[in-house]
């Protein structure tokens, strides 16, 4: 019996040491290499998206292809660089702006923290008994855990705007040193790539092949299905809150568009506590704008998502939660929207049959 069952236990134990391996090479990699490979990777990965338009200039102007890929990636970098320069200085004026308005808010903080009190009261008394001790008792809850939470919250954004202040410096050069990759990886892309096809065996190379396919046929196509989901919602938002008359509209429309990229999370993460904060505080149009305004995001998403994303292989909701939640305890908050990306092309992966992980 030991003789019929013991290839079966040595193919076992070799495809569990092998997923083993796999495995402890993907923690060692996102936990200790992506960081400092990162300008490199997103160097190669924009040089693989430009050299088709690299190749169709060379053929077109007869130039070389040193020519031709400076011309393309300059013209790339600037593009992408005035439009981020242009958002972070608008940006920039917003942030000025309110800080400069902060103190008077402060000040009349007081009386509009009265005012909602006094409605909450009202609101109370109108309640049945069954329900204000309920609120009785969640009340007490919350003058018991209060201060220790707004200390806790307050510590937490001081030691997140310090990270944030000493980061600059890494910031820049991390984008210098993208920059740079982004130039030398164009120049010679051809010989970069068949330098690294060279260091992987024959079979490897196939299911490399295959990968790479897989990966500019489905991935690249499902993120920029995502950048133009992304694109609208900020628009729509944009849109809204300058109809609304916030004055720092954009400010607001950038962190709930990017909020509203994260899984799981949308657009109602921010407008439905904010419609309901403006309710309590008794600015019934405006609450009534936002909730209007959060249906107008919400259609346009139910009505591009399908169009944008046909043919991309979706995952299930608990399956992309699960992604968002181990890519935060092992990356941050980037990790919130890295990991279900990497859970989507694994999926991919393994439709095309470049890998074999489940059944």
């Amino acid at each position: 019996m030991q003789i019929v069952y013991m290839p079966q236990l040595s193919v076992f134990l070799r495809k569990t040491i092998t997923t083993l391996l796999w495995l402890a090479g993907g923690v060692v990699f996102f936990r200790w290499l992506l960081a400092p490979l990162l300008p490199f990777l997103l160097a190669l990965a924009l040089s693989a998206m430009v050299e088709p338009l690299v190749q169709r200039l060379r053929r077109k102007m007869k130039v070389k292809r040193a020519f031709a890929a400076a011309l393309v990636t300059t013209g790339l970098l600037l593009v992408l660089g005035g439009a981020v320069t242009a958002l972070l200085v608008r940006l920039g004026i917003e942030l000025q702006e309110w800080s400069g308005r902060l103190p008077a808010a402060v000040e009349r903080f007081p009386a509009v923290w009265n005012g909602l009190l006094d409605r909450i009261g009202a609101w109370y008394a109108a309640c049945p008994s069954f329900l204000r001790s309920a609120l009785d008792a969640l009340a007490g809850q919350v003058m018991e855990d209060g201060p220790g939470l707004a200390g806790e919250v307050g510590s937490w954004l001081m030691g997140e705007a310090s990270a944030l202040l000493s980061a600059l410096p890494d910031a820049g050069l991390f984008l210098m040193t993208t920059v740079l990759a982004v130039y030398f990886t164009s120049l010679r892309y051809p010989e970069i790539l068949a330098f690294l096809k060279r260091q992987l065996p024959p079979s490897w190379q196939v299911r490399c092949r295959d990968a790479a396919q897989c990966f500019r046929s489905t991935i690249l196509k499902w993120l920029r299905a995502e950048l133009l989901l992304l694109l609208s919602t900020f628009v729509i938002l944009l849109g809204g809150f300058w109809w609304l008359g916030l004055d720092y509209a954009l400010l607001a429309a950038v962190f709930t568009a990017l909020v509203d990229a994260l899984p799981v999370l949308g657009t109602g993460t921010v407008l439905l506590p904010w419609a309901a904060g403006c309710l309590l505080a008794g600015n019934t149009g405006r609450a009534l704008g936002l909730l209007t305004l959060y249906a107008a995001a919400m259609l346009a998403h139910t009505l591009l998502e399908p169009r944008l994303l046909a043919g991309q292989a979706d995952l299930p909701p608990v399956s992309a939660l699960l992604a968002m939640y181990l890519g935060f305890n092992f990356l941050g908050v980037g990790g919130m929207i890295l990991a279900p990306v990497l859970l989507l092309l694994l999926k991919q992966f393994q439709d095309a049959g470049v890998v074999r992980i489940w059944k």
